[in-house]
């Protein structure tokens, strides 16, 4: 692990490459710790962690004790904490407006705080019943193949690097943080793939103190060993992109050492969306579309779920693949 400063334009990068030191968290032995309130709990349950996971892992769960757990319970004696309490926490959250993807990660980990207090004698077992909180994932935006077809020739008029990067992730499903991250050396032409190592992404800093940023540019291995993968290149790709191939320790997008960032792609990709003429939808729908095209031409669900680096099949299934209007009539008209 290395941080660096970069100009002073920029804010502070942490790189995390070889995860192999970090001991993968084990939950202890029963034990007393000193903690009069939840915050000195949730805190307790931080300071463990500590170490044991990615620093981005940490960051949200910092930033989740910080922003929604501690207002709203921190202050509760241990010895008062009851379903009661647990309950009305969760519905003032939903009453603040708050999606209910957030109020069901806000629960997970207010449940993992307590199920840590049970384990150390502090909170009675019959708290954990109250902090399941179910969550129905909204469907996403997937690019139309119509869209995609349109923005696929602009791209290619173009004929940039950006231009020819992003025609990369439509072909492969990969995501924007790993885009960010692609070096020239983890581009093979003698056997026509990209190799996923590293990913990018912007995280809450887990230091918290004075003069230090809120934000750091969070440079990564992939989340899980699946997602560390070889994915073929789509052969249209393969001869423009060995023509502006550069050093192997250069990142593809920027052409030099220094990394950009999601949200820098984001922004250019809106761009791109309005010279299309597109209607507006965030990078990821490309993942969504790739997975749902690759899944509608017949290719089997194992093949495309580690294509995307998918731990399962079940996530593919679950949350990248869509039912177009056109299976549906399918399925309709297979019944006449």
């Amino acid at each position: 692990m290395k941080e660096t400063n970069m100009n002073p334009r920029q804010k502070t990068v942490l790189e995390e490459l070889d995860m192999r030191y970090v001991q993968r968290y084990q939950p202890g032995a029963k034990r007393r710790i000193c903690c009069d309130t939840v915050n000195d709990l949730a805190m307790a349950w931080l300071q463990e962690r500590y170490g044991t996971i990615k620093k981005s892992t940490f960051s949200g769960y910092q930033y989740c004790v910080r922003m929604h757990i501690l207002p709203g319970l921190g202050t509760i004696p241990l010895k008062e904490l009851n379903g009661e309490a647990v309950l009305t926490f969760i519905d003032k959250m939903r009453r603040k407006g708050l999606a209910n993807s957030t109020v069901y990660s806000v629960s997970i980990i207010l449940k993992a705080i307590i199920k840590y207090g049970i384990q150390t004698n502090l909170v009675g077992k019959e708290i954990m019943v109250y902090c399941s909180v179910s969550s129905r994932r909204p469907e996403s935006r997937v690019l139309m193949i119509q869209d995609s077809i349109r923005m696929r020739d602009y791209l290619l008029e173009k004929d940039t690097v950006f231009s020819i990067a992003i025609l990369l992730c439509r072909g492969t499903g990969i995501r924007i943080g790993e885009l960010c991250g692609l070096k020239w050396g983890d581009i093979d032409f003698s056997a026509n793939t990209i190799t996923i190592k590293r990913t990018i992404s912007r995280i809450p800093n887990p230091d918290t103190s004075d003069g230090q940023p809120r934000t750091i540019l969070y440079i990564r291995t992939p989340k899980s060993h699946t997602s560390m993968r070889e994915i073929p290149i789509p052969c249209y790709l393969v001869e423009p992109l060995q023509k502006m191939m550069q050093k192997q320790n250069q990142y593809v997008l920027t052409g030099s050492e220094t990394c950009t960032e999601p949200r820098n792609v984001q922004k250019k990709f809106k761009t791109i969306l309005r010279h299309c003429d597109m209607q507006d939808c965030n990078f990821h729908a490309m993942r969504h579309g790739f997975a749902t095209a690759c899944l509608e031409k017949g290719i089997d669900c194992k093949t495309v779920s580690s294509i995307l680096g998918h731990s399962s099949t079940r996530t593919t299934m679950d949350f990248y693949v869509h039912t177009s209007l056109r299976q549906k009539q399918d399925c309709i008209n297979a019944l006449n």
